[in-house]
């Protein structure tokens, strides 16, 4: 029979409220560093690594970056690829690394990026399958 746990082992309401603070505030400022505007998407596509490729599922979008989902374990600052079906592949870098998630900066002239992104990211994601095929 599991004892029930004493309340020394819970941080107290003003602790919590202090940790509370302390993730707004980082928030914000992560918020601010941001350049580009997200766009909440669904696309299947693949990270490619130089042992090989991964399908993931892309989440967030940017002409900076992007989330992604994806069943692999990679470290900070390895060098990828993004490739979708419908557009051309992204160099990027990984730049934080989550349980099934990572965060990639896109590595390619800016220009090249907004050729290859700005069209779908205005328009939609009507040229682009989702990660259910659709």
């Amino acid at each position: 029979m599991s004892m029930p746990m004493s309340d020394e082992k819970w941080p107290d309401a003003e602790a919590l409220w202090r940790l509370r603070q302390q993730f707004d505030t980082d928030e914000r400022a992560s918020e601010e560093r941001r350049a580009h505007e997200r766009k909440n998407v669904h696309w299947a596509a693949r990270l490619v690594l130089p042992e090989g490729a991964y399908a993931c599922t892309v989440y967030d979008l940017s002409m900076g970056g992007a989330r992604v989902r994806l069943v692999a374990e990679l470290q900070k600052f390895q060098r990828v690829r993004l490739d979708f079906d419908m557009l051309a592949p992204l160099n990027a870098d990984v730049v934080w690394v989550g349980i099934g998630m990572v965060g990639i900066r896109f590595t390619d002239d800016p220009a090249y990026v907004t050729r290859v992104l700005g069209p779908v990211l205005a328009g939609g994601a009507s040229n682009v399958k989702d990660a259910t095929g659709g």
